[in-house]
C-alpha cells in the first residue's frame, strides 16, 4: 500500500475466512455516547510509510476484514477535524492506530490536536505499533533495550491482559531477532500491563491519557509476518474496537492426506532420484546404472491404527483416496489387510474422491475423466465410505487445463475439486466446479522414513539446489530438527492467518517412520501451548465457502458498496450492491462462539439495511 497524496484517504480491507469477536475486560471503558453514531472503520496514521508496524497493522485488518483508511502523514494533507467526524455527532472512524511512535511528531500540532480531540470528543482508542517508553506513555525510562533474545524472548499476560486476550493461554513468545525495550509504568500513572516482561516490565500495556483516552502502549517493534504479531494483533484491534466491528478470524488446519489405498514409488538415497523421475538407476544395477535401493511405501494395518487414533485426538484426517489401489491388492493377493483395517477404521477419517486409478488426466478424453470420477464414487458405495460425492481432487492436480474438464465436472456434479496453491492460489471455476487451492509442504509424497526426508530435503535445498526468486539454497545441510522447525513455522504461518486452505500430504507419510506427524505434532503442541480457541478443520466444502464468502467482501468492500456505523447499541448495515451481501461481524449478542466471544456472517440483502444488536 503506497502513500496517500491530496489528502485522499486509502481504503483497505479483505475478508475474514472465519469469525471471531473478544469482549475482553475493559471493552466498555471507552465509548461513544449513545446519541453518537461511530463508523465502523479503524484510521491507521504512518510517519513515512515506511514503517513495519504501518505494514504488520495493514495485514492484520485486511486477514480479519476490517476495513480501515490509511493515512501517511508526509504526504497527506493535514489533517483537520472535518476529515475525522461531522461535529460530535458522528464519528468517521471507531480507533485510531500510530504505526509508529514518529507520528507525533510528522504531525502539525493541530494535526495532532485535531486527532486526540476527535479521540476525546467521542470516546475512541488509540493504537502505538511501537513506542519508545517514556512519561507521554505513563512508563520510566527503559533500563535496557536491544533484540528480544537479549531480554528475554517470552512475555506473561497478566490478569487484565488474559481478560483482554482470552483466546492466548498465557504465554506470548517474540521473535528473537525483533528490538525491545524494558521499561515499568510510572509511579502515580493510570497505567495498566497486559504483557509483563522480566523485572516487572511492560511490554504491552494501557495508559489512561489525562484527557480521559486509553492508548495502548507496545514497547516491542512488529512487522508482519512476526510471531507476536500473530498472537496479539488480532486482540489488539479487538481492544481498539471496544468489542464490536466488522471482520472475523478464526484459526484453521485441515490435512489432505492423497493417494489412500495406493503405493508410492520411494526416494533413492543412493541415487537421489525417485525411480518414476527418470534412468539413474536400476532395479538389478545393470547396465552401468547403480542399482535403485527402494522399494514402494504402502501403508500397513499398523499405520492405520495409528492414524486413526491421531485422526481422532489430534486434528481429523481426509483420507483422499484411489480405489483401484484396494480392488487391485485384493484382485492379486485374494485380499487386502490395509483395506480391511481402513475400512474397519473408516468412521475415524473424512474421504474424499482422488479419482479411482490416480491416471495423469492432461491429455484424456472427456469419457475418461468421467469414468475415473465415477468410478471412484461407486467404489465409494460399494464399501461404504462416507463421501461429499460433489468433491474431487484429482491425482497429482492433473487435468485442470484440460478442455475437457469443465464437462466432465458438470457432468459428474463436481461443486469443488483441489488445485495446487503455490501454483493457482485464487479459486476459479470449470464448468459447476470451484477450485480449492491446497497447499504443499515439504513432506514429500516419495518418503516413509525420517531419513529418506531428511535426505531429499538436503538434496533440494543443498547439494542439488539453485538459488531463485521462489527458492533460497541452505548454506549447510539442515539437521532433523532444523528441518521439522523449518516445516513447522510455514504450516503455524498459514494456521494464524486466517485461512482455511488445506495442507495436502501423502500415503506415504502415515506409513513407516510416519513423516507427517513429525511435522504435525510439533505444529498442534506449539498451538495448544499458546491458544485456548480450538482449532477449525473445514471440508473442502466448508473451506469453498469461506473463501468465497472471502472474495465477495473484499470486492464489496473495495467498490464501496456496503456503509456500517454503531449507534445506541446497535450496527448498522447498508449496501448498495445489486445482490444480497455477506458481512463478517464480531461482537453480537448471539452468533457463533469462539475464542472469548461471539460473531456471525450477516446477510444484507440488496440495496437494503439491517441492524444488529452488539454485546458491547
Amino acid at each position: 500500500m503506497g502513500k496517500l497524496r491530496k489528502g485522499k484517504l486509502r481504503t483497505g480491507a479483505a475478508a475474514a475466512v472465519g469469525a471471531l469477536a473478544l469482549t475482553g475486560a475493559g471493552s466498555a471503558i471507552a465509548a461513544p455516547a449513545p446519541d453518537q453514531q461511530v463508523d465502523l472503520k479503524v484510521l491507521l496514521v504512518s510517519a513515512d510509510g515506511s514503517e513495519p508496524g504501518l505494514f504488520a497493522w495493514q495485514q492484520e485488518l485486511q486477514r480479519e476484514g476490517i476495513p480501515f483508511d490509511t493515512l501517511v502523514a508526509s504526504t497527506a494533507d493535514p489533517i483537520t477535524p472535518e476529515q475525522l467526524a461531522e461535529g460530535t455527532t458522528h464519528a468517521r472512524y471507531q480507533g485510531v492506530v500510530f504505526a509508529s511512535d514518529l507520528v507525533p511528531g510528522a504531525l502539525a500540532p493541530e494535526e495532532l490536536s485535531a486527532l486526540r480531540g476527535f479521540e476525546a470528543a467521542f470516546g475512541l482508542r488509540e493504537v502505538g505499533a511501537f513506542s519508545y517508553p517514556s512519561v507521554d506513555e505513563g512508563m520510566n525510562t527503559p533500563t535496557a533495550s536491544g533484540p528480544m533474545s537479549s531480554l528475554g524472548a517470552t512475555g506473561t499476560l497478566t490478569t487484565a491482559g488474559k481478560a483482554a486476550f482470552p483466546y492466548l493461554k498465557g504465554p506470548v513468545t517474540y521473535d528473537g531477532f525483533v528490538w525491545g525495550y524494558l521499561a515499568t509504568p510510572a509511579t502515580g500513572a493510570a497505567f495498566t500491563t497486559f504483557v509483563q516482561g522480566p523485572n516487572g516490565s511492560s511490554l504491552l500495556g494501557v495508559v489512561k491519557r489525562a484527557d480521559g483516552v486509553e492508548q495502548m502502549v507496545s514497547t516491542v517493534a512488529v512487522g508482519p509476518w512476526m510471531t507476536h504479531g500473530d498472537l496479539l494483533l488480532r486482540g489488539m484491534a479487538n481492544w481498539l474496537t471496544g468489542g464490536s466491528h466488522l471482520g472475523l478470524w478464526r484459526n484453521y488446519l485441515a490435512l489432505h492426506v492423497d493417494d489412500i489405498f495406493s503405493a508410492s514409488d520411494r526416494w533413492d538415497v543412493n541415487a537421489n532420484t525417485t525411480p518414476e523421475d527418470g534412468v539413474t538407476c536400476s532395479s538389478d544395477g545393470t547396465g552401468g546404472l547403480p542399482p535403485c535401493s527402494t522399494t514402494p511405501v504402502r501403508m500397513k494395518p499398523k499405520d492405520v491404527t495409528r492414524a486413526a487414533k491421531w485422526s481422532r485426538t489430534k486434528v481429523p484426517l481426509d483420507m483422499v483416496y484411489n480405489g483401484a489401489g484396494s480392488d487391485d491388492a485384493i484382485a492379486e493377493k485374494g485380499s487386502d489387510p490395509l483395506t480391511r483395517e481402513l475400512l474397519r477404521q473408516k468412521a475415524a477419517f473424512r474421504w474424499i474422491n482422488h479419482t479411482y486409478t490416480h491416471p495423469n488426466l492432461d491429455g484424456s478424453p472427456l469419457t475418461e475423466i468421467v469414468e475415473e470420477i465415477s468410478k471412484n464414487v461407486e467404489f465409494a458405495r460399494r464399501v461404504g465410505l462416507p463421501i461429499n460425492e460433489t468433491e474431487l481432487v484429482t491425482g497429482e492436480h492433473s487435468g485442470l487445463a484440460n478442455p475437457d474438464m469443465p464437462a466432465a465436472l458438470t457432468q459428474t456434479g463436481i461443486r469443488v475439486f483441489g488445485s495446487d496453491n503455490s501454483r493457482q492460489p485464487n479459486p476459479y471455476t470449470l464448468g459447476t466446479g470451484t477450485a480449492l487451492p491446497r497447499y504443499p509442504s515439504n513432506i514429500y509424497y516419495n518418503v516413509g522414513t525420517r531419513a529418506q526426508q531428511l535426505d531429499e530435503y538436503n538434496y533440494v535445498y543443498f547439494d542439488g539446489c539453485v538459488n531463485t526468486a521462489y527458492t533460497t539454497c541452505l548454506t549447510r545441510p539442515a539437521t532433523w530438527s532444523e528441518y521439522v522447525n523449518a516445516e513447522k513455522a510455514i504450516m503455524l504461518r498459514h494456521v494464524l492467518n486466517n485461512d482455511p486452505r488445506p495442507h495436502y500430504v501423502h500415503q506415504a507419510n502415515l506409513a513407516e517412520d510416519g513423516t507427517l506427524y513429525a511435522v504435525a505434532d510439533p505444529v498442534i503442541a506449539q498451538y495448544r501451548a499458546w491458544f485456548n480457541a480450538a482449532l477449525q478443520t473445514p471440508t473442502m466444502t466448508q473451506a469453498s465457502d469461506l473463501l468465497a464468502r472471502q472474495a465477495a467482501w473484499t470486492s464489496v468492500v473495495a467498490a464501496g458498496q456496503v456503509q456500517a456505523h454503531r449507534l445506541g447499541g446497535y450496527a448498522y448495515i447498508s449496501s448498495t450492491a445489486p445482490v444480497s451481501v455477506s458481512v463478517p461481524l464480531s461482537g453480537l449478542t448471539a452468533g457463533e462462539s469462539y475464542g472469548g466471544g461471539l460473531s456471525s456472517w450477516v446477510t444484507v440483502p440488496a440495496g437494503g439495511t439491517v441492524a444488529v444488536p452488539l454485546a458491547s
